[in-house]
């Protein structure tokens, strides 16, 4: 096996359990039968079902069901207060030599790269024959499928390579974009980003007239309906991300206020702040904890509860996912600023048996946040803006995080309008860990900003923000 990016087989696709599509239903080609694949994408619901299968892999425990959202990049972010027995009690050293630790970020990457590789043998066939396509479906398979290609690179360049404000110079990530049997060589940093974000503008160009998420024409359960997918304000989203962290500031504003104006008529905003009465409901599975309607892009995992409750409840014995209290009222502001009645901590923690664990992720039957996992927010774009503003436009900066914050029940405790830069920067640090608990996103903060430590980390910031490639990658891919 010369890498473990491309050489899994002449045409092997993905073949997993869908609840919408049987295994027998999906294209399982193998090196002697690549005519298979020629049949499978003859049809549009080739297209959808193989799109499916990759949405699927992406809530593995490898991805986004835990390494990628709650698991091993959120104790990266020193989220939590892990017990000594811990298996991922190195992880949160930084040891990434450690033999669990190492199998879980090789496995981040083998699952990863398996799902832009069935993402490239779909546009491999895609413009073949554009007219197999319903309405504008073809614009929108193929917008959705190049945004998503473009996105899980980011996501590998944020995990194994140099931030661009450290080193954007050296050599990054392959950035794959053909399935075959050549290696793809690596480019720089900044050169990566590069190939991301043209992706991502094309598939931006291809959405915004063909995804009916971008149609307030179009009925809202039909909208609401696309946030399960790659959709356009995924898109847009992303671009924001992606030009905040190659430091590109003009451009990460202009998409991130694209949210923002998104947001503003909230009767007709796709993604409208959760309401209070929600937030308040008497029925516990009523109470939304993941903002899950305000959510740009999320994941549905089946069978979420087997993986939550063995980390965030009694059963999770020395694998417990959750801060402290000490911990929790450190970052919430509790004690130090009265913040308590803020939602993210006061509906977000709950006891188990004699032990207070993290809530979010709990698991109600018929709950409105059942078997969810966020991958984008649209607060995420309110804090790249405020960052931005800082310097130019305080005022209009501290406006967006107190919007934010409003919405978090925090009306009463807004922030103040002549808070300096170097204030605003600090919020800004501190909404994210806020907001982005257990969901992995600190880790990235701190490691675009180039910060020389990590709030909770025993160790200094120098060595870590880089994770290993894994060993057959570097040898057999010739990888630096």
């Amino acid at each position: 096996m010369k890498t473990n990016i491309l050489h899994i087989g002449k045409l092997l696709l993905l073949c997993v359990g869908v609840t919408m599509v049987s295994c027998d239903d999906w294209l399982d080609v193998r090196p002697k039968s690549e005519i298979l694949a020629d049949n499978h994408f003859e049809t549009e619901s080739g297209f959808k079902d193989q799109l499916t299968g990759v949405y699927t892999a992406m809530t593995e425990t490898s991805m986004y069901g835990r390494s990628l959202s709650f698991g091993l990049m959120s104790v990266l972010s020193q989220d939590y207060d892990l017990k000594s027995e811990s298996t991922y009690r190195y992880a949160a050293e930084y040891n990434y030599e450690e033999t669990n630790t190492k199998n879980m970020i090789d496995n981040i990457w083998s699952s990863t790269y398996s799902c832009i590789a069935n993402l490239n043998i779909m546009l491999q066939y895609i413009d073949n024959d554009p007219n197999i396509f319903t309405d504008n479906n073809y614009k929108m398979y193929k917008g959705e499928i190049l945004g998503l290609r473009a996105f899980l690179h980011l996501e590998m360049l944020r995990i194994f390579s140099p931030s661009p404000k450290a080193n954007g110079g050296a050599m990054a990530i392959p950035y794959v974009t053909k399935y075959d049997k050549v290696v793809t060589t690596q480019k720089t940093v900044n050169q990566t980003l590069d190939l991301i974000i043209n992706d991502l503008l094309d598939a931006e160009e291809l959405m915004k007239d063909s995804d009916p998420m971008a149609d307030k024409e179009v009925y809202y359960t039909v909208r609401y309906a696309r946030r399960y997918y790659f959709n356009y304000y995924a898109v847009v989203g992303t671009l924001a991300r992606a030009y905040m962290y190659k430091g590109d500031t003009e451009n990460a504003l202009k998409y991130a206020e694209m949210i923002v104006e998104e947001g503003e008529d909230p009767a007709d905003s796709n993604f409208s702040w959760t309401h209070y009465t929600t937030m308040n409901s008497q029925h516990e599975y009523e109470v939304n904890r993941l903002f899950a309607g305000e959510c740009l892009f999320y994941l549905n995992v089946k069978d979420f509860d087997d993986i939550v409750k063995y980390h965030f409840t009694s059963s999770s014995t020395n694998n417990t996912f959750t801060p402290s209290e000490t911990k929790a009222d450190q970052i919430y502001e509790k004690t130090s600023k009265g913040l308590g009645n803020d939602y993210r901590m006061l509906k977000n923690f709950a006891y188990d048996g004699a032990d207070k664990y993290l809530w979010k992720y709990h698991q109600y039957e018929n709950s409105v946040c059942a078997d969810i996992v966020p991958v984008l927010r649209k607060s995420e774009s309110y804090y790249i803006a405020a960052e931005i503003l800082k310097d130019s436009d305080p005022a209009r900066a501290v406006e967006l995080l107190n919007l934010v914050r409003e919405a978090r029940n925090l009306s009463l405790y807004p922030l103040s309008s002549t808070l300096t830069a170097d204030e605003i920067q600090d919020e800004v640090r501190k909404e994210y860990r806020k907001e982005f608990l257990a969901e992995g996103q600190m880790f990235f903060y701190y490691k675009r900003v180039n910060a020389d430590r990590i709030e909770g980390a025993g160790v200094g910031a120098a060595n870590v923000y880089v994770l290993p490639m894994p060993d057959n990658e570097i040898e057999f891919g010739e990888r630096k």
